[in-house]
């Protein structure tokens, strides 16, 4: 009898994590972009911002998650402008703008990332990279890109009409 208690809080704790990585099995980098980056998903998203501007809006406010800037907890939109910004979604549906240069990037889960590159003096805009595959530059035109499992996200990187 005690097996089967033990037993079932295992199976109790272990299916809620088998089915939500079923539904996040994506993911997005971006390493040193500098452009204008806005990424639409649900799941979990860590970055940095060197200069420039940041909005993240929580699509789902109600859950247990909520944005954090720079360590700080906030609420359901947040806005800023600056220098060294770091900020992390811990889970739920989320809506990311970013301007500005020395974007960093590391989002699992499923979405649609919109990247329009501004290349520097020297022609470098970053990269980004989804899934397994290879690093590729930030696109100088506005780029929709899908990761994840969104169902009406376009497979393949292609340029926005």
């Amino acid at each position: 009898m005690r097996r089967l208690a033990i037993f079932g809080s295992v199976l109790a704790l272990v299916l809620p994590a088998l089915a939500s990585a079923e539904r996040t099995r994506g993911s997005l980098a971006i390493v040193d972009g500098r452009g204008t980056i806005v990424v639409k998903g649900r799941g979990a998203l860590l970055g940095r911002l060197d200069r420039g501007s940041l909005q993240i809006a929580d699509l789902s406010p109600n859950d247990q998650w909520s944005p954090r800037v720079n360590g700080v907890p906030r609420g359901r939109l947040v806005t800023i402008r600056g220098r060294e910004i770091n900020f992390y979604i811990p889970g739920g549906r989320y809506r990311i703008s970013i301007r500005g240069e020395g974007v960093n990037i590391s989002a699992r889960g499923a979405g649609v990332a919109v990247l329009d590159g501004q290349p520097d003096a020297t022609g470098s805009s970053g990269t980004y990279a989804v899934g397994d595959y290879s690093a590729q530059p930030l696109p100088s035109e506005p780029t929709r890109v899908a990761f994840g499992t969104e169902p009406d996200a376009p497979s393949q990187p292609r340029p926005l009409p």
